[in-house]
């Protein structure tokens, strides 16, 4: 699976506090090996969002992103709140 990053997932990412960018780096490992992985809880989003799919960096934190064949769009990252 190949990942990309939109500017607004990198502006986002740099705001993080060093233990989330830490737990994000180890989501990103686990999804770029297995976008299903129980843990992240992906899933795919409805109404205004559909399209999109999320998953979980920790109990609060999402990313946002798009599927296109092999290749998924990071999108956004933030709260629960903010992302949806």
């Amino acid at each position: 699976m190949r990942l990309a990053f939109t500017p607004r997932f990198e502006r986002r990412t740099r705001k993080l506090t060093a233990l989330q960018r830490a737990m994000l780096r180890a989501a990103l490992r686990r999804f770029a090996v297995d976008p299903r992985d129980p843990v992240l809880r992906t899933h795919r989003l409805q109404g205004e969002l559909d399209g999109y799919w999320a998953f979980a960096v920790d109990d609060d934190l999402r990313v946002l992103f798009r599927w296109d064949d092999d290749l998924a769009t990071l999108v956004t990252i933030g709260t629960h709140d903010e992302v949806y």
